[in-house]
């Protein structure tokens, strides 16, 4: 129920908010600074798209209306100068803290838990001009690249409510995707803006490591944003870039077609690509060398299954923090019991074994991965891969295939080299479908998932631009030239498949929430999870940066 309504709301502005469909933020800012539509209007059909396609997509875990209520009446006596004045915004319910929010981090047993306090990044939103209606869904801790948890169910995806919308970020992408909102917040340890941006058909930007407001400097969390245009991700750029780190930013080259653009088809991990992404990097390549930019095909220097295998140790932490959250060591019957899931069951029982090497080894890691891609960017500034190597999972999909969740269970009376081949394993059938987003994680880059194809299925599926650290503006520049060009495939266009070879048209017009896709099954993606680790949190629910598990004394 609404705590206002339209009859309350002022005289001044009667157009239909509903033309707002579609727009960027920065248009709906303009239109609302200039009158033309009343902001509490606006704010309650923004509640009523979400509640009219909440029961099909679950992309949304709480709401507080007299809460956005107070914001915007504070909002409305200011100057109203903000660069995202009065646009309605969903934030991520795990890890962006703001006061009386659900705080569960996914987990069955902290139902009830809330923010007592709200984090830096929150505030600045805030200042910036949005306001806040609620949280959106992530799966359990962060630890995988669907959205999909025992506490808070599946996220479906706008473009075919068979699939996922991918994860970690997952309630957020198929909120801006689905046209709710134009810009929704997330986090980003392993792919989690990036991945469901491909899934879901929108642009995830993931930052350069320490340059948002209460990001850590070390590798880890990345908070951010996804949203359906480039100049809406520059400015909340601008505005979220913490003012103490702004010199990490790079200066956009004057010519960037003088830039040497890499690409690769190839897995970091040697798991197979799918021809979708195949085509689309290679559509992504015509098109960059019609518009004068030299590429050419390179794959990264990095030991992709090394880089993982090492990863996963800056996820042993959510194990243990999950046992000190419910206050006592977790047992495989809990599991059983969905208080935790196979993976933080797992990850708890490596964690006691963890040697006190273990820290030493990830650092040691991180330093050898920026070192590499620092020398690779030398000769080529801009690297350029799908961004996922399928097209969404089935929701039908499990994240951990039956064999190694049994293994898992039994994962206590193994040694601890045999707990983390067993976690590397159990995570391949998900690492086979986004092998290519951590890189940018462990080198601290920022890298760029821009909505350029659509199978021949109607799934959408991005393409990856990382740059070196703080060039984000110079990704941005890059993708306005594909958004210019008219490259972006958004749920509410008309247009055919990126394949030229497909004799069918597909189009997805959605403006409005009974236009959500639900196609016929396929067998599109066949091959195993997508993964996404490293979300550390703190049992004040607060995101830091890997925090290397040390055995306890």
């Amino acid at each position: 129920m609404f705590l206002f309504s339209l009859t309350a709301t002022s005289a001044k502005a009667q157009s239909n908010p509903a033309d707002l469909d579609g727009q960027s933020a920065t248009t709906i800012t303009k239109q609302l600074k200039n009158h033309q539509y009343d902001e509490q209007t606006l704010m309650q059909y923004t509640y009523q798209k979400i509640n009219q396609q909440n029961p099909s997509l679950n992309n949304v875990i709480y709401q507080n209306p007299s809460d956005a209520l107070k914001q915007l009446q504070s909002l409305q006596k200011t100057d109203r100068q903000q660069p995202f004045y009065g646009v309605p915004l969903l934030i991520k319910g795990l890890g962006q803290a703001y006061q009386g929010y659900p705080n569960t981090d996914g987990l069955p047993f902290l139902k009830k838990e809330t923010y007592p306090t709200t984090k830096v990044f929150v505030k600045k939103l805030q200042k910036m001009g949005f306001v806040i209606l609620g949280e959106t869904n992530y799966p359990e801790m962060g630890l995988i690249n669907i959205t999909n948890s025992n506490l808070n169910g599946v996220a479906h995806n706008p473009w075919n409510l068979l699939f996922n919308t991918g994860g970690s970020s997952g309630g957020a992408t198929a909120s801006v995707a689905a046209n709710e909102v134009p810009i929704a917040t997330g986090n980003d340890a392993g792919g989690s803006l990036r991945i469901p941006a491909s899934w879901s058909g929108v642009i995830g930007l993931k930052p350069t490591q320490g340059l948002i407001v209460g990001d850590s400097t070390t590798p880890s969390v990345v908070n951010f944003a996804d949203t359906r245009d480039i100049t809406d991700t520059q400015t909340l750029l601008k505005g979220l870039t913490n003012p103490k780190q702004a010199q990490m930013l790079q200066k956009v080259p004057k010519n960037l077609k003088d830039l040497t653009i890499a690409y690769s088809l190839k897995s970091p991990v040697g798991t197979p690509v799918s021809q979708y992404a195949i085509n689309a990097v290679q559509q992504s390549v015509n098109f960059l060398r019609q518009q004068g930019f030299k590429v050419v095909q390179k794959d990264s220097p990095v030991d992709g299954i090394k880089m993982m295998q090492t990863y996963y140790l800056g996820a042993l932490e959510d194990g243990a923090n999950a046992s000190e959250k419910l206050g006592r060591p977790l047992t495989s019957q809990d599991v059983k019991d969905k208080l935790v899931s196979p993976m933080t069951y797992a990850l708890y029982e490596a964690s006691q074994k963890a040697p006190k090497s273990t820290t030493n080894t990830f650092m040691k890691e991180l330093a050898l991965v920026h070192r590499q891609m620092t020398a690779f960017h030398k000769q080529y500034p801009i690297y350029l891969t799908p961004t996922t190597a399928t097209t969404a999972p089935l929701n039908s999909d499990p994240a951990y295939l039956p064999k190694y969740v049994d293994q898992m269970m039994n994962i206590k009376d193994l040694p601890f080299q045999q707990q983390m081949q067993l976690i590397y394993d159990s995570w391949l059938h998900g690492l086979t479908k986004t092998p290519f987003t951590q890189l940018a994680n462990l080198a601290g880059e920022p890298a760029l998932s821009l909505p350029t194809y659509v199978s021949p299925s109607g799934l959408p599926l991005g393409v990856q631009l990382q740059g070196s650290q703080g060039s984000d503006a110079t990704l941005l520049a890059i993708g306005k030239i594909f958004e210019k060009e008219h490259q972006f495939k958004f749920l509410n266009a008309n247009y055919p498949t990126s394949d030229a070879s497909s004799q069918q048209t597909t189009t997805t017009k959605s403006s409005n929430a009974n236009s959500l896709k639900q196609l016929p099954q396929t067998d599109e993606t066949s091959v195993g999870w997508p993964i996404y680790v490293g979300l550390i949190l703190l049992g004040s629910g607060i995101m830091v940066g890997y925090r290397i598990y040390r055995p306890r004394r």
